[in-house]
């Protein structure tokens, strides 16, 4: 039922009051027992919580990893793969961002049901049952701390394979978490404006940023995601190059993206202590 719910809200789209969501239209789509139906929700409202809660999870970006890793592939091939100067470090990692945030933004822009999740989190505080809105409000946090979890794995990963560190005040751990609950909302914030302006997302032009020589197609959000992420990291002085050879520097990178996944779902429940921004 909750699936036939969200892929209904898909296409459809999403209000507060859910208005367009009929439970007897659910019933047929999920092709479920009526009796069973209204056993498990006796009213009209009781659904439409749950459904909302539903909403207000969230969901992963489907193949974006995997999307990411076959375009990041030729940058990795050990055959080619240069990474004995800083110079030859910064490029990498600025090409790396480039990839990771374009096809993150292109995987919200494709998710129907990331828009439905993005309306709910503009809207929520409207909900006039104070109990359904704190237990979104607490479900918006948890969505928003496995996301910080997801980015900070991944950064500080890549950032200690290819000789980077936090810029002062930033240290450790929640450095790299403040770092990526910026991304996070900056992210949210593209992602509704791409919404009603499709090319702010997808239209791209070709240019060498941050001191880098490769020329690559460039978003502004992806320009401005990457251009967030370099303030606050500079090469580490101390750093002597990657542990092993490029093989296994190629393997530790492209795991990362794993390795950010299972952070996520790590995350436990909150106690509804406040909002989140997440995707």
């Amino acid at each position: 039922m909750l699936t036939a719910a969200l892929d209904q809200l898909a296409e459809q789209g999403v209000s507060v009051g859910l208005d367009g969501l009929l439970l007897e239209d659910v019933i047929r789509r999920a092709d479920v027992s009526r009796t069973s139906a209204y056993r498990r929700w006796p009213t009209r409202d009781a659904f439409l919580a749950d459904v909302l809660l539903e909403v207000a999870r969230g969901t992963d970006l489907p193949g974006v990893g995997a999307r990411v890793t076959a375009e990041a592939q030729p940058l990795l091939d050990p055959r080619t793969l240069d990474v004995s100067t800083p110079a030859a470090r910064h490029g990498l990692f600025v090409e790396l961002l480039r990839l990771s945030f374009q096809a993150d933004l292109d995987g919200i822009a494709a998710s129907p049901q990331l828009a439905a999740y993005l309306a709910l989190r503009a809207a929520f505080a409207g909900i006039p049952d104070p109990g359904l809105r704190d237990a979104l409000a607490a479900e918006l946090v948890r969505s928003e701390r496995r996301t910080v979890a997801r980015g900070a794995t991944i950064l500080s990963g890549a950032a200690r394979l290819l000789g980077y560190r936090l810029v002062a005040p930033l240290t450790g751990a929640e450095g790299y978490d403040v770092v990526a609950r910026a991304i996070a909302a900056m992210t949210t914030g593209f992602a509704i404006a791409g919404q009603a302006d499709p090319a702010l997302v997808r239209q791209a032009r070709p240019q060498a940023p941050f001191g880098v020589e490769r020329v690559a197609a460039w978003s502004v959000p992806a320009f401005a995601l990457a251009g967030l992420v370099l303030t606050h990291l500079e090469p580490d002085p101390a750093f002597t190059g990657s542990d092993g050879d490029l093989d296994e520097l190629v393997v530790a990178l492209a795991a990362l993206v794993e390795d950010g996944r299972r952070a996520a779902q790590t995350v436990p429940p909150t106690d509804g202590d406040g909002g989140g921004v997440s995707r």
